[in-house]
């Protein structure tokens, strides 16, 4: 092995220890595409004509409508449930609730934030997984070690994961090129242990590159990295020895030349201390932009933002997989039809590949009772139909009305004002 690899390993990267990440999968169910850029190329498909354009303008706002209401409860549960631990309100008043009532709210908020999670398309790093990543030495301006003493537990969810290659440098000189990748979103679930106020963060990060994962660790250590502890210590070094010689040297010539020396002693430890501390405002620098530019949400803005996420992922799939059925609705698709049908239409109109979540997307559906499954009796694959445009329209609005039937008590001739 030559010095000059062995330098590039020791001050840059050794490709050979970084973690192998064969179990980050590219294949999501997440649409990464806008519901108003869907419905516009809906809209566009010459096989509708006007009047059934207009209905799917028309089931569009239902649809969201319909999914915004049917997550309201759960959402609410939510908010009620981070109440104890929201560091952000501005509530003043705030009763004293027991530890029995807080250990609740904990379980309901993990339980009601990792179902939307789901609902949202993110997956879970295992703890060896986040253990191997936040472990690892990547090159860069920021060497963080984490520290995981004050957490009971740190749960890392991502969802959106881009492969590329970069170059580690070190002293302008020395080059290594080594396998990168980013995730599109990263929320963290957190707790702290019981003796640092069993507190509980929820946090959504954007564009995180594996290297610099360790960012979204609330409890870290920021060092040097050994390419600037070496140039600061060999600097100090350098001049510190340089400098003991001259003064030894100047002390037995004379005292104008030793207190002269002596000077430049002084001035030169005074540069080194500044190539440290410049350095080491470096770092920080880094680390604040970081956690300034991809900090999306913090707590109950976390949240809000993940039940807003699934309301819209929601919509996009059952509002694609009733178009479909509804302009195939002369074929008899089976689920994996419909399945091979979206997905080749999505990369025709948006370029690029999506793995579409077609069993969910038709248990939508059927819940909301607008389509139909034809069992066949000679045991091949069900196939399944959709209602026509109006029904469609006049199901959901009964389905609406229906939420709250208390509405539908009493005779409105007998309204009265209360002012009794």
């Amino acid at each position: 092995m030559s010095i000059l690899s062995t330098l590039k390993k020791l001050l840059i990267v050794d490709p050979e220890k970084l973690p192998k990440l064969e179990w980050l999968s590219a294949g999501e169910h997440f649409i990464p595409i806008y519901f108003t850029d869907l419905l516009n190329r809906v809209l566009e498909d010459e096989r509708l004509n006007e009047t059934e354009r207009e209905h799917f303008r028309t089931l569009a706002l239902m649809l969201e409508e319909h999914y915004h209401l049917d997550y309201q409860k759960d959402f609410l549960q939510l908010k009620e449930a981070f109440v104890p631990f929201d560091p952000d309100t501005e509530v003043r008043y705030f009763p004293e609730y027991s530890e029995e009532y807080k250990e609740e709210c904990r379980t309901r908020l993990m339980h009601g934030v990792e179902n939307f999670l789901a609902v949202c398309n993110f997956r879970e790093m295992t703890k060896e997984q986040s253990t191997e990543i936040l472990g690892a030495r990547y090159p860069g301006i920021l060497s963080i070690k984490v520290d995981m003493r004050k957490l009971e537990f740190f749960r890392i969810f991502y969802r959106g994961i881009r492969h590329e290659d970069k170059t580690g440098k070190a002293f302008w000189l020395l080059k290594e090129n080594y396998p990168s990748l980013k995730f599109k979103r990263v929320f963290v679930l957190a707790r702290y242990k019981e003796k640092y106020g069993s507190g509980v963060l929820v946090k959504v990060f954007r564009d995180v590159d594996v290297e610099n994962l360790k960012v979204v660790v609330p409890e870290v250590q920021l060092c040097l990295p050994i390419a600037d502890q070496i140039k600061v210590g060999a600097s100090f070094s350098g001049a510190l020895g340089t400098a003991i010689v001259k003064i030894i040297l100047a002390a037995s010539i004379n005292l104008i030349l030793f207190l002269t020396m002596l000077v430049t002693f002084a001035l030169g430890f005074f540069r080194s201390i500044c190539g440290f501390f410049n350095s080491r405002m470096r770092c920080l620098k880094t680390y604040s932009e970081s956690l300034y530019h991809k900090s999306l949400a913090s707590n109950m803005g976390a949240v809000n933002l993940l039940v807003e996420q699934a309301e819209t992922q929601e919509v996009k799939e059952a509002f694609l997989a009733y178009f479909m059925l509804y302009v195939c609705r002369k074929e008899n698709l089976t689920m994996e039809g419909l399945d091979a049908r979206v997905e080749a239409w999505l990369e025709k109109n948006f370029g690029f590949y999506i793995d579409f979540e077609v069993d969910d997307a038709l248990r939508k559906l059927l819940d909301k009772d607008l389509a139909l499954k034809y069992v066949h009796e000679d045991g091949s694959a069900p196939h399944y139909k959709v209602y026509d445009l109006p029904s469609t329209l006049r199901r959901l609005d009964e389905l609406w009305d229906n939420y709250h039937q208390e509405n539908n008590i009493g005779d409105p001739s007998a309204d009265s004002v209360a002012d009794a």
